[in-house]
């Protein structure tokens, strides 16, 4: 989709439109107009400003982000983005499809680094490196992956689609314990948000993913589990390629191997 927008303010009714989009998915604070787009950034942190814009006749709308993670893992058709320091841009042919993409925008926003690693520097700072304060350190750690994970996975299983939070467990796929840094250790894509039961089996190693997302099994595994977690249709809901080095790491540590 090509963008066709002029250099002017929006109509009325749809630059309010535009700014009551923003602010219903995180981008409270406007940055101002140019060349038709209006750009906003969040009051939470959340880094990476964007921009929205819309042909006159509201036959068109359009999203820019600045963040590049958000911005390679946005599932939509490219456009043209505004001058600047803008590493994408897409286009949607109603405003309820661009609201989405805004909404995912938000979420891997304030799930990809680098915020969750920002914040559990601040709840960590003073902290130093006693038995105790490395467990507090875990445990602090912990909560912001999860946060991240729910932010990333959509509140839902990766593989299940289950959404009953009590039932979700944030699965590092490189453990915290072996991470070489808490770059790593904080990477949303350095996990999985996983039901108790794919978590549970992951965790020991019994079930890994090849890099298109299928789950492999450990052929020990009863024949009950595999009926539970149904080895026919199981796979990842995503793969990125972050995903893929990760899981390449889970496979040769359980003893998959690499395929």
């Amino acid at each position: 989709m090509e963008t066709n927008l002029r250099a002017q303010d929006p109509p009325f009714a749809l630059r309010s439109e535009l700014i009551e989009a923003a602010a219903n998915h995180g981008y409270r604070r406007q940055k101002g107009l140019a060349n038709g787009w209006l750009f906003f950034a969040s009051e939470e942190n959340v880094p990476g400003e964007i921009a929205l814009a819309v042909s006159a006749d509201g036959s068109a709308w359009f999203l820019a982000v600045e963040h590049p993670g958000v911005a390679e893992r946005l599932d939509a058709a490219s456009a043209a983005p505004p001058p600047g320091r803008f590493r994408g841009a897409f286009g949607f042919v109603d405003q309820i499809e661009m609201r989405r993409a805004l909404s995912r925008a938000w979420q891997l926003a304030s799930s990809l680094p680098t915020l969750p690693l920002a914040e559990y520097e601040v709840e960590v700072r003073g902290l130093g490196d006693t038995e105790a304060e490395r467990l507090v350190k875990q445990r602090k750690g912990q909560d912001i992956f999860r946060r991240a994970l729910l932010l990333y996975w959509d509140a839902q299983c990766a593989v299940t689609g289950i959404a009953q939070l009590e039932l979700l467990r944030a699965s590092h796929i490189v453990p915290w314990a072996l991470c070489r840094h808490d770059a790593e250790r904080l990477d949303a894509e350095n996990g999985l948000l996983l039901a108790a039961h794919w978590d549970a089996a992951f965790d020991k190693g019994l079930v890994s993913f090849t890099n298109e997302g299928r789950a492999i099994y450990k052929p020990n595994l009863h024949s009950t589990v595999l009926e539970l977690l149904q080895p026919e249709t199981a796979r990842l809901r995503l793969v990125t390629p972050k995903h893929k080095e990760q899981l390449s790491w889970h496979r040769r540590h359980f003893g998959f191997g690499d395929g």
